[in-house]
């Protein structure tokens, strides 16, 4: 019978993604941020606390809905074995992951290719891609700028390939399924 190995470290850094991708989800616009401090009379919306309302407001206020893809991320960055290369050089490639994605729906939301509603906070662009969509139209011709966007986007997930692929995780999950199912009934072969 195979052993199912506790390890602490996925505990902690699967808990913090988590925390992050609740902090996320349950934004709202009247929650304080970095950019709005006034704390809401009603209470704070996020399910959090502050603490999350504070983190997750501010990253959707910068980066808008590519934010969603930081928990994962985060997560799959600390806990990486063996590492390719540093942790410091993968958080790098995943803010410009996250920020070229910012731009990337900036430009789509300007082009008229993706509809949204005021009223939902969580797809509302990001002051990342709004800046670097104005500073694309106003340095250099924006066709240019998307066809060297996509292929820093392309050359930064191929990079981050090994940490982007959710087959470890899926993987994972199906071990400490086996784990339980065999836990529970002793013996499934």
């Amino acid at each position: 019978m195979e052993s199912f190995k506790f390890r602490i470290d996925y505990i902690i850094f699967g808990g913090l993604g988590l925390f992050l991708l609740l902090s996320l989800l349950t934004s709202d616009f009247n929650d304080p941020t970095v950019f709005n401090q006034l704390y809401p009379s009603l209470g704070i919306q996020n399910w959090t606390g502050l603490i999350g309302a504070l983190i997750g407001g501010s990253l959707l206020e910068v980066f808008g809905p590519a934010t969603f893809i930081l928990p994962w991320f985060f997560v799959r960055v600390a806990l990486h074995h063996p590492r390719k290369f540093s942790v410091l050089t993968s958080c790098y490639y995943v803010i410009v992951i996250v920020f070229l994605l910012s731009i990337f729906y900036e430009i789509a939301l300007n082009l008229g290719i993706i509809k949204i509603s005021y009223k939902d906070f969580f797809w509302q662009n990001g002051y990342a891609g709004r800046l670097g969509l104005v500073w694309l139209e106003e340095s250099i011709n924006l066709n240019f700028g998307v066809l060297l966007l996509s292929s820093m986007l392309i050359f930064s997930i191929t990079r981050m390939l090994h940490i982007i692929s959710p087959i470890p995780f899926f993987k994972g999950l199906i071990d400490v399924f086996r784990a339980i199912l065999s836990f529970l009934f002793k013996k499934i072969r």
